[in-house]
């Protein structure tokens, strides 16, 4: 009896994946940086003097493992007309993420799960469950040649950044961590993180000429990963009189509704809330009438964190076909944080592309990029919050998906601390070779 159970359950398995879409992808990047060379500001020690240095320059050379390694992502994906599921595993020879060095096996933290998901689908109802993204809007990481700065600087900042410094309780200098405000636009992830969410969606087709998208439910926020305030008690938490645990709720939630016609607007509203003091809600528009024009996004991101602070984001994302060969591309940024009794930090990240095709073989490129996330300085500190980056950069492509950058880059820290040791400027020669199948 067990060896016919046991042939069904082959035969069911083996027509399951004779009826199934299966597909793999293989993604592989490269990025060394060949050279680099920093300048260091000079160190004055008030107290002790034998501990003062001169200013000099570090110039390392062949740096392969620095920034990301050799990684990418493995995909396997299968789907039904009812069913789906889909992994994406990062692969990382060099130095990984978490500092290890990962030679040719795969130990430590060298292979990791980026996506892992599955979907039931009946008709336009979809469910959705595991670690996923999830974004309707276009998050404007668009670059002509591979990791440029709007790839690069923009890639998760759809809200706030998480990076404006100032004063912290009005009176302390240090940097905001504005929590569940992150990557806004991507629903089913908080703060630009790989965690557990399980929504349902339901889309309506011709609703005033376009289609409606109704999606929502649980998102897991990252406080228990971080182990921070937030991870203390749980989302909600009730005891009875005896101080019993009667009801307690883990995860947060999320709601979107977005409208889209492809001749004219999509309208994408977004509200989260991943912790139980902190809520947001997001509005993004992408025009779509606009002449030569793509992936055009305002954005307007709002949230609050109770007796703490209050903040918002304004974006806009843009990319304009002057020719077929020449392409600009704009990316900007203002955010602000008030806390409650003290006056408003505020930070303003802008960044351009221009491009331009020289053939099938050669793309070029000029990137330029001002960060500064302390725009009020009201803290009057010299913290390296602002700075500027221009880079050349070249592409060339062997064939579709498979090409190599490199760049002539420069960063200048506009206000390091002086007569600390610091770097005010560095010039290096990345390089990036990608391969998408």
């Amino acid at each position: 009896m067990k060896k016919i159970v046991s042939a069904a359950a082959l035969a069911v398995a083996a027509t399951s994946l004779a009826t199934a879409e299966v597909t793999v992808s293989q993604n592989f990047r490269f990025r060394p940086d060949l050279l680099k060379v920093e300048s260091i500001d000079k160190t004055v020690n008030a107290t002790d003097a034998t501990k003062n240095k001169d200013a000099y320059t570090k110039t390392t050379f062949g740096d392969l493992d620095s920034y990301g390694a050799c990684s990418d992502t493995l995909g396997i994906a299968g789907k039904t007309d009812f069913a789906g599921f889909k992994v994406d595993l990062t692969l990382t020879s060099g130095i990984t993420k978490n500092g290890n060095y990962a030679e040719s096996k795969a130990e430590n933290d060298a292979v990791t799960i980026d996506n892992y998901y599955g979907w039931l689908t009946w008709g336009a109802f979809n469910l959705t469950g595991g670690v996923y993204d999830s974004r309707f809007t276009n998050r404007g990481n668009y670059t002509a040649t591979e990791e440029g700065i709007l790839d690069k600087e923009f890639a998760k900042n759809l809200g706030l950044s998480g990076n404006l410094v100032g004063l912290t309780d009005g009176k302390t200098s240090g940097k905001w961590d504005t929590v569940g405000l992150k990557d806004f636009g991507n629903v089913s992830q908080v703060d630009a993180g790989n965690y557990l969410s399980f929504l349902a969606d339901y889309t309506l087709d011709d609703i005033g000429g376009g289609k409606l998208l109704l999606k929502g439910g649980l998102v897991e926020n990252n406080a228990e990963a971080k182990n921070t305030e937030l991870s203390k008690t749980p989302f909600v938490t009730t005891k009875d009189d005896d101080g019993n645990t009667t009801f307690q709720q883990s995860a947060g939630y999320v709601f979107e509704a977005a409208w889209a016609n492809d001749e004219i607007i999509k309208v994408d509203a977004i509200f989260k809330k991943a912790y139980n003091k902190n809520y947001g809600f997001g509005l993004y528009l992408t025009p779509m009438m606009i002449p030569n024009a793509k992936n055009v996004v305002l954005g307007f991101t709002y949230g609050t964190k109770k007796d703490t602070y209050s903040a918002f984001a304004v974006d806009a994302r843009a990319q304009f076909n002057i020719t077929p060969e020449a392409v600009f591309a704009l990316g900007a940024k203002y955010e602000s944080i008030t806390p409650d009794g003290a006056d408003a930090e505020t930070g303003l990240s802008v960044a351009a592309e221009g491009s331009y095709k020289l053939n099938d073989l050669v793309t070029l490129a000029l990137d330029l990029g001002y960060f500064n996330y302390d725009l009020d300085d009201n803290d009057d500190a010299d913290d390296g919050s602002q700075s500027f980056v221009a880079s050349g950069r070249a592409k060339f492509s062997a064939g579709k998906n498979a090409a190599i950058t490199t760049a002539l880059r420069y960063t200048a820290v506009l206000n390091a601390a002086k007569d600390a040791g610091k770097t005010t400027g560095t010039f290096d020669i990345p390089v990036v070779l990608r391969i998408k199948m």
